[in-house]
């Protein structure tokens, strides 16, 4: 073992590092924990969750509605329990330059939202993000373009950014699905 302080034939000061039996297990402690540090900070962030609800037909009750609290006008109302779209209808999420938030939804997605705002005339269309009604319009058009534009700053950048590689996530997974 060479001397504390001289060299190797490289000219570099060998490292040495020697510890006892405490030393290795507390070592090995350090270790897992560090993996496991790694391994959780490695996991995939869970899927933003966007849903766009209609109102429950009056009267329904059980599994087909759920009452949610709507902010502006304060109200409950019924919403049906299955969404009409959810975030893997969607082709992006963008802020415009006003601070709204526009959801491009694909072509299967922009068909059921112009079938869901055609029967759902009058009605008070719910769209949830994480768990959050960001917007409670109540429906007066059919919207045909495939496009919802959402209230500034209902949806995070963050939850933008997490929104738009889920998509490119789910979209990948739908090509490999069809070439095999």
């Amino acid at each position: 073992m060479p001397k504390k302080g001289s060299t190797d034939k490289s000219g570099r000061i060998p490292f040495h590092f020697s510890v006892g039996f405490n030393g290795m297990r507390q070592l090995s402690v350090f270790m897992v924990m560090a993996g496991a540090l790694f391994w959780m900070g490695a996991a995939e962030k869970p899927p933003v969750l966007i849903r766009v609800h209609l109102q429950a037909p009056e009267g329904a009750k059980g599994d087909v509605s759920v009452s949610v609290s709507l902010f502006n006008p304060p109200e409950k109302v019924a919403i049906q329990s299955l969404p009409e779209l959810t975030e893997k209808d969607l082709r992006k999420v963008s802020t415009r330059t006003d601070g709204t938030v526009l959801l491009e939804f694909d072509d299967f997605g922009k068909t059921k939202l112009e079938v869901a705002t055609s029967t759902g005339r009058g009605l008070i269309m719910v769209v949830i993000v994480n768990g959050r009604v960001v917007y409670a319009p109540r429906i007066d058009t059919v919207l045909t373009r495939g496009c919802l534009l959402l209230p500034a700053d209902s949806v995070t950048p963050e939850e933008i950014l997490q929104s738009n590689a889920d998509v490119e996530k789910y979209r990948n997974q739908k090509l490999k699905e069809t070439t095999h």
